[in-house]
């Protein structure tokens, strides 16, 4: 063999973003001049570097190289312990390789971000917000939420209030906020609120955010509402003044003929009767007839009500199969990702294509359609995903009407 080595620090500790060395002595055990080529080995080579990269060694001489590892500070580098190793290779001598084991101590560092999502909302009641905590320390952290506004107007409701969050992964909290007290009119009123999420080791992280809260009767259902009754008076004076004096006269005049009608026959008939010899009663005129009112039409049939959720969790869970002698009109799609996978995602019918999205641009997606996306029975609509190395949390949210074909 041409060459030994040892490392002079077996363990070392770095933290993220800083660097740590070890060193290591090569000796040339041959009987020539030799060089000696060093290459770090382990998870960690992709961030250590050894300087000099190459040693050149008379017989019997040493020299020492310094490895230096510079750990990045990412949440893929997870922290603990990680084995590594220095080969040294001699150019005479290749088969003879020489591989010195060390450990490398990684520290740990905690970095949590959040955003509301959306940061206004609006409601006369409640409303809804999303909480994104992004964990992007190399550890996992423990994060709880709660929720304070400077009035006290507002009421604060969390699911789930509280959760593990794993490095490099995103949580995700439902916050509704309800307003403590009503009113039925009057001018919207803005309520300020900040959430703090709190994660073990690191202090609160506010998120602000605002309700603006309106009156449970609109101006617009106001205003419909007066020209409802305007338009009732309207009508009422048309009616009376308008319509019913027209009518009445109608109706008046296509009974007086008749009546007229009837009054001269009834007195021809007493003449009749009056005269000497005269004879029997006069025939009766025939009744006309009253067809009864037409029946109504035929009663439209109308459709049922569909919502579907297409997800990864199996079972035939990502598709849905459309029954023979029924048609399925899709008007609403909500994408999710509520796990920041990234990738692509489609829905299709029959094996095609209709919508596809990028992950990465959202964690919710809502998609409303004018003209409804139809499925005739028979067929199938699915789900279909496309990342690597999966992305479970990837759905698809369908909503509209199944009706009779």
């Amino acid at each position: 063999m041409g060459a030994s080595a040892t490392l002079q620090e077996r363990t070392v500790a770095a933290e993220p973003g800083s660097e740590a060395v070890v060193h290591v002595r090569v000796q040339n055990t041959g009987q020539v001049v030799d060089q000696f080529a060093m290459q770090v080995l382990g998870a960690a080579a992709s961030w250590a570097t050894v300087e000099p990269p190459v040693l050149s060694l008379f017989p019997g001489r040493d020299e020492v190289a310094t490895v230096t590892f510079r750990p990045p500070r990412d949440s893929a580098v997870p922290a603990g312990e990680l084995p590594f190793g220095v080969r040294v290779v001699s150019h005479e001598d290749p088969q003879g390789v020489v591989v010195e084991e060390g450990t490398l101590t990684v520290g740990a560092f905690r970095e949590t971000t959040v955003e509301l999502v959306p940061r206004n909302s609006s409601g006369s009641r409640s409303a809804s917000h999303d909480l994104a905590i992004d964990n992007r320390g190399n550890v996992p952290v423990q994060v709880s939420v709660h929720g304070n506004d400077p009035d006290g107007a507002l009421s604060f409701g969390f699911r789930p209030a509280a959760q593990t969050i794993a490095p490099g992964r995103a949580g995700f909290t439902r916050v509704r906020v309800r307003a403590r007290q009503v009113f039925l009119s009057g001018a919207p009123r803005p309520h300020p609120f900040q959430l703090q999420v709190v994660p073990d080791g690191e202090g609160p992280i506010g998120a602000d955010g605002s309700m603006v809260q309106g009156p449970l009767v609109s101006r617009i259902v106001r205003m419909v509402a007066v020209g409802a009754a305007l338009a009732v008076v309207a009508g009422a004076l048309l009616w009376f003044f308008a319509i019913k004096p027209g009518v009445q006269s109608a109706a008046r005049d296509a009974v007086a003929a008749p009546m007229a009608s009837q009054a001269a026959a009834i007195a021809q008939l007493q003449r009749n009767q009056a005269q000497p010899g005269g004879g029997g009663g006069a025939g009766a005129s025939p009744t006309p007839a009253v067809a009864p009112p037409a029946g109504a039409g035929p009663a439209s049939t109308a459709g049922a009500g569909f919502a579907r959720r297409l997800d990864q969790s199996g079972g035939g869970r990502n598709q849905y199969r459309v029954p023979a002698g029924t048609t399925l009109a899709i008007t609403d799609v909500v994408f999710q990702n509520p796990g920041g996978d990234h990738g692509m995602v489609q829905l299709q019918r029959e094996g095609t294509t209709l919508l596809v999205e990028n992950l990465d641009n959202f964690r919710d997606f809502d998609l409303h359609v004018v003209t409804p996306i139809v499925v005739s029975g028979g067929q199938t609509i699915q789900l279909s995903v496309q990342c690597s190395p999966g992305c479970p949390s990837a759905a698809i949210f369908i909503n509209g009407v199944q009706r009779p074909s």
